[in-house]
């Protein structure tokens, strides 16, 4: 069915309540490659992606490149962690993707920094039925605004539309903010672990979850 507008949901800490879980697997992962035990800040690398997190650490290292093996290897370790715990939505997380499914003109995709396994993985266990063509992660894309990008442009393939007339984003995080901004996109800030800093750059709209959100207010 087309589609006039889009949704872009993050999914780590908007869709699902998974951010501990995955950076705890990341650090044990990190690891399983031979990688010291890594306590530093994940806000501080350029691209808030598990490719380009995996990548920098790597090379700096091992000061040997980082090519898609290592990626593809430290995924799957990643997925195998993952897997093990249980994985809770967001309160009204999959309710409100099947409502704009079914009940709007906004289509939905998901645009994430994790790898491809795990992204789908927690999908998957909260209940959200999703087309392959509907989910970007980060295994061949290191910047957001790239995953972004390519979300909505399969989004267009999926859905048969050449063009949205309305793009919104859902994140919990600065870089999903940030992401918006730099793409001219609205954006939308669920949960509240980072609600102060989110406001303190800029964020107009605001939810504890989405069990508090209205389709009435897009």
């Amino acid at each position: 069915m087309a589609k006039k507008n889009l949704i872009v949901f993050d999914i780590d800490g908007t869709l699902t309540d998974t951010v501990a879980i995955h950076q705890n697997a990341f650090r044990k992962s990190l690891q399983s490659i031979g990688i010291p035990e890594f306590s530093n800040s994940f806000g501080t690398f350029k691209h808030h992606t598990d490719s380009h997190i995996v990548k920098t650490i790597y090379e700096s290292t091992f000061h040997q490149n980082c090519d898609k093996t290592i990626i593809e290897e430290f995924e799957e370790y990643l997925y195998k962690e993952i897997v093990q715990h249980r994985i809770e939505e967001i309160k009204g997380a999959k309710k409100i993707v099947e409502e704009l499914e079914t009940n709007t003109d906004f289509g939905v995709c998901f645009a994430t920094g994790s790898l491809y396994k795990p992204a789908v993985l927690k999908l998957e266990r909260i209940g959200i039925n999703f087309n392959s063509l509907q989910v970007v992660a980060s295994n061949e894309l290191e910047e957001r605004e790239q995953i972004v990008n390519k979300a909505i442009e399969k989004s267009k393939a999926y859905y048969k539309t050449e063009h949205f007339d309305r793009i919104i984003s859902f994140g919990d995080g600065l870089w999903d903010l940030i992401t918006a901004h730099n793409l001219a996109i609205d954006f939308v800030g669920i949960g509240q672990a980072n609600i102060d800093t989110l406001k303190n750059k800029g964020m107009k709209k605001h939810y504890p979850d989405f069990e508090h959100f209205q389709l009435s207010a897009l």
